[in-house]
């Protein structure tokens, strides 16, 4: 009876080993990737779920994320769009936003894609970059407007670092994987 108490003990030790070894491996392995994040905070919030990481785990993870910041940022801007307290000039400077929003998801998406079937970071990259050119084409819609204030920063700010992150997620992929 002791011997197996004993030897259940000694399972459950070598169980919980062999998890926090694999935790701390993949914990280390993020903390190598993030270096090249603008974000690393972020970065390594977003790894924390992942059992196996690497660029692409990673990378595709970075994405998804982005994707999902993106689809407030378009629900946000259309929404506001819409808002009476807008004059006409900053309407249309939430509707450039939602617009450009779309882009940014378009972008998410592609590379999402190509990250699942082409397997070619250029591919991958080439969407991610036209992702980030969304984000930047928001806050020059509202920079044309004067005086006045950039009523979506916060979101734009958000969606900014979440893409530059999976932008650079995506640069240490390998040309194929």
């Amino acid at each position: 009876m002791v011997s197996s108490v004993l030897s259940i003990a000694a399972v459950t030790l070598i169980i919980l080993a062999s998890t926090a070894a694999a935790t701390n491996h993949a914990t280390a392995t993020a903390a190598v990737l993030c270096r090249n994040s603008d974000t690393p905070s972020l970065c390594l919030r977003i790894s924390a779920p992942l059992r196996h990481v690497n660029a692409w785990t990673m990378t595709v993870t970075a994405v998804k994320e982005a994707t999902e910041v993106a689809v407030q940022a378009k629900a946000k801007a259309a929404f506001l769009a819409l808002s009476p307290r807008l004059n006409a000039r900053q309407k249309s400077g939430a509707e450039a936003c939602a617009e450009s929003y779309g882009d940014v998801l378009d972008g998410l998406r592609d590379s999402a894609r190509f990250l699942a079937t082409s397997r070619r970071r250029a591919d991958v990259m080439n969407y991610l970059s036209a992702a980030s050119f969304g984000v930047t084409e928001c806050e020059e819609a509202f920079s044309e407007i004067p005086t006045a204030e950039f009523p979506l920063a916060r979101i734009n700010k958000q969606l900014r670092k979440y893409v530059s992150n999976a932008l650079a997620m995506g640069d240490q992929l390998k040309s194929h994987w």
